[in-house]
């Protein structure tokens, strides 16, 4: 069964085949599906799992989207011919913008509180990052405002980032680089191999699913997961579990992933119990946020070898202070929560915003929906 070019059946097998941009390219679709139509009233939404269809647009009225960043010109039109009753406002001044989202409906990337106050109309805000927990006053909460971020949309990229941290603490690369530095040549002991290890993962949204991808796929490893949602397990991944089955999966893996969002649940998740749980041979990668980890306990797994070694692209304070004992720790490698930065991301943001506005205006469901509530 499929809407306006949206296959719920094709777009679940490509989640459950572990391809994000696959799966979200299944429902981008060309301005040139809806030529006509206004939109309704609300955004139509659905639970994040299963997709389904919905059954259309059931009002007509203008709808205003209101944006601080700037939208390239062929996006605009890409927007603006999706139906008649949409009027793009890109505001670069806030004195502009503040006037401009009085009657927005929609509002695109990022917001201030104050705005909730301002904006009478606001009715859908799709937000540029994936975690939104800067971002859930309790207003926002408690209002009927619909909030979409960018699950996925970094996935690759912060993937990639996951694996190379990885690589290099295996093989030594940061050790090289540092007897690089006073040209020295000396070979290092230790090195070991990734392929065929047990990698666990907590969090399997677009991150974790990309990480879990390319690790099994890649490097021939065994993948076992947790995550609170009941989705479907993708063909790559072994074994996947609620989050009660973590005591049960730490012991068993030779590498860690935190790809989960901060939430009060998942605040200091990965604490001294975690860690002391892991085996020595075993690695922590943290590519989502850095508050999940308890500090002083990282530190000491690091110090008293509990863990071989971190790979953490966030940390519980950002900019880590330059006298932070983190930085002095043995076996790891910090980079500046960069791992999302790619000149490819922009695209990919525009391509998610573009569609769900098209689905707005047919009255489907929006993609990446969040739970406010829990927090993702």
């Amino acid at each position: 069964m499929s809407n306006g070019g949206f296959s719920r059946r094709r777009f679940l097998k490509q989640v459950a085949a572990g391809s994000s941009a696959a799966a979200l390219g299944t429902g981008l679709s060309s301005a040139q599906e809806v030529r006509s139509g206004t939109p309704p009233r609300s955004p139509v939404t659905v639970t994040s799992y299963p997709v389904v269809e919905a059954k259309g647009a059931t009002a007509s009225r203008q709808l205003k989207i209101v944006s601080r960043l700037e939208i390239p010109q062929t996006y605009q039109e890409r927007i603006l011919s999706l139906s008649p009753s949409l009027k793009l406002k890109v505001c670069p001044a806030e004195e502009e913008f503040q006037r401009e989202v009085s009657d927005a409906q929609v509002l695109y990337g990022s917001l201030e509180r104050q705005d909730l106050a301002l904006a009478k109309q606001l009715t859908w805000i799709q937000y540029l990052a994936a975690g939104v927990e800067n971002i859930l006053w309790p207003e926002l909460v408690a209002s009927p405002i619909v909030l979409t971020n960018m699950q996925r949309i970094f996935a690759p990229v912060i993937s990639e980032t996951a694996i190379g941290l990885l690589l290099a603490l295996t093989r030594g690369i940061n050790r090289y680089a540092l007897q690089a530095h006073d040209h020295l040549w000396q070979p290092l002991r230790g090195l070991n191999e990734i392929s065929g290890l047990t990698m666990g993962i907590v969090g399997l949204g677009g991150i974790g699913t990309d990480t879990a991808y390319r690790a099994h796929y890649g490097f021939n490893m065994r993948i076992l997961a947790v995550d609170p949602k009941p989705i479907p397990k993708p063909a790559f991944v072994a074994e996947l579990h609620s989050p009660d089955w973590l005591p049960t999966m730490v012991p068993q893996v030779d590498v860690l992933v935190s790809a989960a969002p901060h939430t009060p649940v998942t605040q200091g998740m990965f604490n001294e119990s975690v860690f002391q749980a892991m085996k020595p041979s075993a690695y922590f990668i943290n590519v989502s946020r850095g508050k999940l980890v308890d500090p002083p306990a990282l530190l000491r797994a690091l110090r008293e070898g509990w863990i071989a070694g971190a790979g953490l692209d966030v940390t519980h304070e950002e900019p880590l202070p330059s006298a932070d004992l983190l930085w002095g720790a043995p076996q790891v490698i910090i980079t500046c929560h960069t791992s999302g930065h790619s000149p490819l991301v922009r695209g990919r943001q525009m391509d998610l915003f573009t569609e769900n506005v098209r689905r707005y205006v047919a009255g489907l469901p929006l993609l990446n929906v969040v739970d406010k509530k829990r927090g993702y």
